[in-house]
């Protein structure tokens, strides 16, 4: 059995420590890159091997990483979507909003 160590005194030598501005600076871009993870969501998608690779095909030929790929495709399309669903729907609104407004006078 090993001999438990001594403690080490340690001596204050000076009250104050100056900061290097460089590790200070490092020290808050890496905290808030740290906070900017933490406050992203994250989803798990499940696909079969041959999806994958589909998708992993198409990032590769545009030259980025497959989750780079998928993010950027995905809100694309997720906008896309929201465009059109509101240019089909504006109207379908507007007539049963007028609708509204004649049916009540």
């Amino acid at each position: 059995m090993a001999a438990p160590r001594k403690p080490r005194t340690m001596k204050v030598v000076d009250e104050r420590i100056e900061e290097d501005l460089e590790v200070s600076d490092l020290v808050s871009r890496l905290e808030a890159e740290a906070d900017d993870e933490v406050a992203t969501g994250s989803i798990t998608l499940r696909w079969g091997r041959g999806q994958i690779a589909v998708v992993k095909r198409a990032a590769a030929i545009l030259g980025v990483p497959y989750q780079t790929y998928l993010k950027q495709v995905v809100f694309r399309q997720a906008i896309d979507d929201i465009e059109h669903a509101e240019a089909v729907l504006a109207p379908e609104r507007q007539s049963r909003g007028s609708r509204r407004r004649s049916g009540s006078n």
